[in-house]
C-alpha cells in the first residue's frame, strides 16, 4: 500500500519551485553579470552531470516494477536477474523503502551518467576552457544552487508526496537521460554564438536557452506526475502500469527449511566481477582517466593528473562493488521452504516470497560444474525446471552446503551431486596465465622495463587478456 501523500493538498505546479527558484542565479548571471556563454554552458553541464547522480539515488525508492521493455531506451539497463527480485528493505522510518531490484537501474544510470560527462567535457574542450571555466566562484556557486534546487524538488515531490510509490525505477532514469539528450544538443550550439553575433544577440540567445532548459525542466516534471504534451510523453519515457503477479502460496507452516550458503553466494559475486565485469570497468575507468587529461589544453600539472586518476578509481570501486553488492542481493538470504506439496523460495531479508512450484512438476535436474566456490566450500547448486511444456521454466537452487537434504526434502530427480574431476592440465594453464597476466602489468607499472606507458595498454587491453584465463578455467570442467 502506498504512504499517504502529504503534498497532494497544494498545487501541482508548487512542487516545481525549488527548481524554478534555483534557475534564477544563471538568468541574473546573464542578464546583470554579463556572464560569457561558457561559463554558462559549464554550469549546466555540471549540473546534468549531478542529475544522473541524483537520478539514481531515486530510483532506488522507486514502487512500481520495471516494464519488460527496455530496448528503446537512452540508458541502456542490465537485464540482470536481481530486477525480477520480489519485496524492499526499510533503511529508516524518514525514507521509503528501498527495492533491491531497482539496484541494477541505479547502476546503470552511474555509468551512463559517466560516459555522458566525459562525452560533454571531451566536445566542450574544444571550444571552451573547461578546466579554467569550473573553478570560477559563479559557476561553483550557481551549481550548489540549481543542485539544492532539484533535491527541494526530489524531497517534496518524489518522497514527501509519495509519488516514489507509482514510478518504476526505468522511467526514473529515462526521464533526466532523455532530458540530457536534448538539452546536450542546446548546450553545443551556446559557445558557437558570440562569435556570429553581437553582444545583443548573444544575451537574447542566453536568456533563451535558459527557458528553453526550464521548459525541458517542466516537461520532466509533468512526466513524473501527470503526462502531458508530446514532448512531456517522450521525456516521461515507458509507462509504469507494470504489476507483479500474486503468488499462490500456502498460509501454512512449513514442514522444513533449507538456507543458501551465503559465503558461496558472496564468493561467487566476487569472483564473477573479477573475472567477468572487473576487466572492462577497469578499461572504463582508463579511459575516464585519459579523457579527464584529455579536455585541458596544455600539458597537464601532476596534481590534475592525481586528480583525475582518483576520480577514474573511484568511479571503478563504484561499479565493481555494485557488481558484488548485486550478485549478493540476488539470493543471499533466500530460504527453500516446502509448504505441503509446494517449494516456496524466500527471500529473509525483504520479506517476501520470490517463486514457488508444485513439488511433483520438478524435473530436469543438475549439478552447476562450473563455480569456483562450490569446489571451493563444498556447496553444490542445481539447475531444475518447474514446469509442464507450456509454461516450463529453469530455476537455480543454491548454493547449499547440504544438498543432499536439498534433493530428500524437495523430492529431485538426480542421482549424485558430486561434481566432475577438473582437468587438473588446463586448470593450471588457466591460472598460470592469468597469473602472467598480473604480474607482467606489475612489471610494466613500477619497473622500467617495457616501452613507456606500457602498463597503459594492458588496461586498455585487460578484458581481451583476461578471455584466455577464464575461457580454459571453463574448458577444465567440460
Amino acid at each position: 500500500m502506498a504512504p499517504p501523500r502529504h503534498g497532494d493538498s497544494l498545487p501541482p505546479a508548487f512542487g516545481f519551485l525549488p527548481v524554478l527558484v534555483a534557475n534564477l542565479p544563471p538568468l541574473i548571471g546573464v542578464l546583470w553579470l554579463d556572464w560569457d556563454p561558457e561559463t554558462l554552458v559549464a554550469v549546466y553541464a555540471l549540473e546534468l552531470q549531478l542529475l544522473f547522480l541524483l537520478a539514481g539515488a531515486k530510483a532506488l525508492f522507486a514502487g512500481q516494477p520495471p516494464v519488460s521493455d527496455r530496448e528503446s531506451g537512452v540508458i541502456s539497463v542490465s537485464s540482470n536477474d536481481l530486477v525480477a527480485k520480489r519485496g524492499s528493505v526499510s533503511v529508516h522510518g524518514f525514507l521509503p523503502p528501498i527495492y533491491p531490484r531497482n539496484v541494477p537501474f541505479a547502476a546503470a544510470v552511474i555509468y551512463g551518467g559517466a560516459w555522458f560527462g566525459l562525452f560533454i567535457s571531451f566536445s566542450l574542450s574544444e571550444v571552451i576552457a573547461v578546466s579554467d571555466v569550473i573553478r570560477h566562484p559563479a559557476v561553483l556557486s550557481s551549481v550548489a544552487v540549481l543542485l539544492i534546487g532539484q533535491l527541494g524538488e526530489t524531497g517534496y515531490s518524489y518522497i514527501r508526496s509519495g509519488r516514489y510509490a507509482d514510478v518504476s525505477p526505468y522511467s526514473v532514469v529515462e526521464i533526466p537521460a532523455r532530458q540530457g539528450f536534448f538539452l546536450m544538443a542546446v548546450l553545443f550550439i551556446v559557445p558557437f554564438i558570440a562569435p556570429v553575433t553581437g553582444a545583443a544577440g548573444t544575451t537574447l540567445a542566453l536568456v533563451g536557452f535558459v527557458f528553453a532548459k526550464l521548459l525541458f525542466e517542466w516537461s520532466g516534471f509533468r512526466a513524473e506526475r501527470d503526462g502531458g504534451g508530446r514532448l512531456t510523453s517522450w521525456l516521461s519515457g515507458p509507462d509504469s502500469d507494470s504489476a507483479l503477479e500474486p503468488l499462490d502460496v500456502p498460509d501454512d507452516d512449513p514442514s522444513a527449511a533449507i538456507d543458501v550458503d551465503r559465503r558461496a553466494v558472496a564468493a561467487t559475486a566476487v569472483w564473477r566481477a573479477v573475472t567477468t565485469t572487473g576487466p572492462f570497468y577497469a578499461t572504463m575507468a582508463t579511459f575516464v582517466w585519459l579523457g579527464l587529461i584529455a579536455i585541458v589544453a596544455g600539458e597537464p600539472s601532476p596534481a590534475l593528473r592525481s586528480g583525475s586518476a582518483f576520480i577514474a578509481f573511484l568511479l571503478f570501486c563504484i561499479m565493481f562493488c555494485s557488481d558484488i553488492v548485486m550478485g549478493v542481493l540476488e539470493s543471499g538470504w533466500v530460504t527453500y521452504r516446502r509448504i505441503g506439496d509446494q517449494l516456496v523460495a524466500y527471500d529473509r531479508l525483504t520479506g517476501d516470497t520470490q517463486w514457488s512450484a508444485p513439488v511433483g512438476v520438478l524435473h530436469n535436474a543438475t549439478v552447476v560444474e562450473t563455480q569456483f566456490s562450490d569446489r571451493y566450500f563444498d556447496t553444490r547448486r542445481l539447475t531444475v525446471k518447474t514446469g509442464g511444456d507450456d509454461d516450463d521454466t529453469e530455476r537455480t537452487l543454491g548454493p547449499v552446503s547440504n544438498p543432499e537434504a536439498l534433493i530428500e526434502t524437495f523430492e529431485l530427480p538426480i542421482r549424485s551431486t558430486e561434481l566432475s574431476p577438473l582437468n587438473q592440465w588446463l586448470a593450471g594453464i588457466a591460472v598460470a596465465s592469468a597469473c602472467l597476466i598480473v604480474v607482467a602489468g606489475a612489471t610494466l607499472l613500477v619497473t622500467p622495463f617495457g616501452p613507456p606507458a606500457g602498463w597503459l595498454y594492458v588496461l586498455l587491453l585487460l578484458p581481451f587478456l583476461t578471455a584466455v584465463p577464464k575461457g580454459v578455467w571453463k574448458l577444465a570442467h567440460a
